[in-house]
This record gives structure tokens, sequence and C-alpha cells, in this order.
């Protein structure tokens, strides 16, 4: 089992409305929270949470993480005056499958969410939302395949997010000759980055005849950068990343793709990441694309 883990509290003046990639369960005071992934291949969660203050008066926010069968797992209280931003207030990093997470505001609950259902807007701080229901839903299946590995694209079925009964070595870039590159360890899924973007819109029922980034790039329809929105493809001959703009409003906007980023001790190649969308918008190899229907 995970500890409990508690982490510094922010304070900041009350100046504008919060940002969007938090899910917020009420206004004035905004409460709110988010979900980060922490351990390989899904499945616990470390939440931060704030208390965004604008008011003229004095409110307090207790975070609780509940284990059925077990009991509460952390129990914690927060405390923001007039005009107070707490922001990452309370971190808790045993959110597993089958806990609740509790959130009360000034002793009144506010929020029962179990950590199966988490919706897409909370699991990444870097991810920020889409109006429009379609591309929402595509990025939940997306973000729920954070940490999958990477296959390479001569992996079959297995890029799409098949998970193999026994562990399997994939061929790169010349399929069926030479050396297998990428492990896929047995039940894991895993994804090359055309299979992901291919079953995110699948997921969320969106006609996508596309199965690799060429087809993509000579088949969506083309939009400029200037004019990119959360969901949108970046995508040039040999990779395709999907765009999810600046939800934690640092000023670096972000990509979701999957790409063989580290090792990890069996082998497997750690694949479905954020990264900075900063380079792929300035490549001109990467073009902008919009998938219709969305």
């Amino acid at each position: 089992m995970l500890a409990t883990l508690s982490i510094g509290v922010s304070v900041f003046a009350f100046t504008s409305p919060a940002r969007a990639d938090y899910t917020f369960y009420r206004t004035e005071p905004h409460t709110g929270a988010c979900w980060n992934k922490v351990n390989a291949y899904g499945g616990v969660y470390q939440v931060t949470n704030n208390l965004l203050n604008g008011t003229a008066y004095t409110h307090t926010a207790t975070v609780q993480n509940y284990r059925p069968g077990v009991g509460l797992q952390s129990s914690e209280s927060y405390t923001a005056g007039p005009g107070e931003w707490k922001v990452g207030g309370i971190a808790h990093v045993a959110i597993v499958p089958g806990d609740e997470f509790r959130y009360y505001l000034n002793g009144a609950l506010i929020a029962g969410i179990p950590a199966h259902g988490i919706p897409f807007y909370m699991q990444n701080c870097k991810v920020a939302t889409s109006p429009s229901v379609k591309i929402r839903t595509a990025l939940s299946y997306g973000l729920a395949a954070l940490d999958s590995v990477y296959t390479g694209a001569c992996a079959g079925n297995y890029r799409f997010g098949a998970a193999p009964s026994t562990g399997v070595w994939h061929y790169g870039a010349s399929c069926n000759s030479g050396q297998g590159n990428y492990y896929q360890p047995a039940g894991v899924r895993g994804f090359d980055c055309s299979g992901l973007v291919y079953k995110m819109f699948e997921y969320a029922g969106v006609p996508f005849g596309w199965t690799s980034s060429t087809a993509m790039k000579n088949g969506i329809p083309q939009i400029s950068k200037s004019y990119i929105q959360v969901g949108d493809l970046l995508v040039k001959y040999g990779h395709v990343a999907v765009y999810l703009g600046d939800g934690d409003g640092d000023g670096i906007p972000s990509v979701l793709e999957a790409t063989p980023e580290w090792t990890n001790p069996d082998g497997s190649k750690t694949g479905v990441i954020i990264s900075n969308a900063t380079s792929y918008l300035q490549d001109s190899a990467y073009t902008a694309h919009r998938v219709p229907g969305t």
C-alpha cells in the first residue's frame, strides 16, 4: 500500500476564474481536484486539491480517501481566508481501484467519486477542456491509456491496445525482419502513435478510416496551426500526436502521444505520455488536422 503524502500549500491572491483543467464541484468559493497517474500501466492516482476563495468569508475543505472494507486511508483539512487561493493543498497517492475520494466544504459533502469513475478532465492537469462531447470522450480513452507500452508500427492488433496473454517482442521499422525492438509484457496494453489515435476516436463513436500517420496526414482536413484546438491532430509522415492545449496555465501547451519514451525494468518501453507541444507547433513537417464529425 502506498503511503499518504501531504504537500505544501501555495497561496495566491484571487485575481481570475480558475482554469479548466480542474474539475470544480461548486463556485464561490471554487473547490476542485485533479488526478495524475503515478504508477506504470495505470491504476494509482495522485490527487491535487484546491480551494480558491473569492469570497469575503473563511472556508475550510476536508479531503478524504476511503477504502471499502478498510475505512479511511487519510483525512486532512485546510482553510482559505478571504481572497486566498490554495492550490495543491493536499495530495493523496493511495487512490486505487475501489477507493472513494471525498471532498467536504465547511463540513458538507460536495463530492464522492470512486476511483474507477474519475472523469477524463480530472486525470491530468495538463489537459484543457473541450466543448465537444466527442473530443472529451476520445480524450477519456487516451488519458486512460497513459503509461501503456509502446509497440511500434509492426505489432498488428497489439498496436491498437490489445494485451497479449504472454510477453511478446514486436519488430521496429522493418516488419518481420531482424531483432524484436519493443517488448510488451503479458496483460499490458500497448499502442503505436496512430493506433492510439485510431482507438481514441473509435471509442468516441467518430467514423475514423485512417490507421496510419501517413493516411491521417493525407486524408484528414488540414487547418492552420493558429486555429488549433484541443483534440486536433499534429501529424507528420511517421508520427501523430493529439493536441491537449495549455491545461495548467504554465504557458506551455501539451500533446498526448505514443512514442518510446523510456525503458522499464522488464525491457518494455513506456509509450503513451503527455509531452511539450512546442516543437510540434514550430516544426513545419507537422501539420494540424481536425477530425471530421468532432
